[in-house]
């Protein structure tokens, strides 16, 4: 299956499973509010539909140049998808606990043992702020791992782009709020009368890598 046929089914399951829209608007976690409604790991709950996902993410990741041993992220939103890459290329996960656990080894990085000398990359299932994904950056550059990208399935807004691009971190997102016809986080939506964007299609931008 071609990237675009990838895109294209990755993007009606999302709408057909995971997406519903709201007379009233509720809040996200990121702070915001939403009439729009996404929930990826519903979305992907099956098996067939994960792997849709997971393919996916292979696919964008391949067209961006990136090279890796091991995928993961804050957990939960990463876990399923870095479980479905790591099944489809033999590769490797890896799960960040929100905290460190207070007993065993101690350690908020569990899976695949990251560190220097492993070409890591960061994902999240869904990202408007950011917040997740760039907690979870965080802790896995303090294991001394390089990482190689960060990465999402839907990006629900336009801010964090420019901030993996300051980081020199090439940054993939799958889907964006203009495929599924949505407004953007940040953009006064629970006011909003203005008609969405159509689909947009298969990211084709370059890797970020300005420092």
């Amino acid at each position: 299956m071609s990237e675009t046929d990838l895109h294209d089914e990755l993007r009606q399951l999302v709408l057909a499973r995971g997406y519903e829209r709201r007379e009233q608007p509720f809040p996200l976690s990121s702070g915001g509010m939403s009439h729009d409604y996404v929930d990826m790991r519903r979305a992907v709950a099956r098996g067939a539909d994960l792997r849709t996902a997971g393919l996916a993410v292979v696919s964008a990741l391949a067209r961006h140049g990136v090279v890796f041993d091991a995928i993961g992220g804050m957990t939960m939103g990463a876990d399923p998808v870095a479980h479905a890459v790591a099944l489809l290329t033999d590769g490797s996960w890896y799960s960040v606990r929100k905290a460190v656990k207070d007993h065993g080894r101690q350690q908020r990085v569990e899976g695949a043992t990251i560190g220097p000398g492993v070409r890591v990359v960061v994902i999240e299932d869904t990202v408007s702020t950011g917040r997740s994904l760039f907690d979870a950056y965080e802790v896995v550059r303090d294991t001394g791992a390089e990482i190689v990208a960060a990465c999402t399935i839907l990006d629900r807004g336009e801010a964090i782009a420019p901030r993996f691009a300051e980081l020199g971190v090439p940054y993939v997102a799958v889907l964006s709020y203009r495929d599924l016809g949505i407004e953007p986080i940040g953009a006064g939506e629970a006011n909003s009368g203005e008609a969405s964007a159509g689909p947009a299609g298969p990211d084709t931008s370059a890797p970020s890598t300005s420092g």
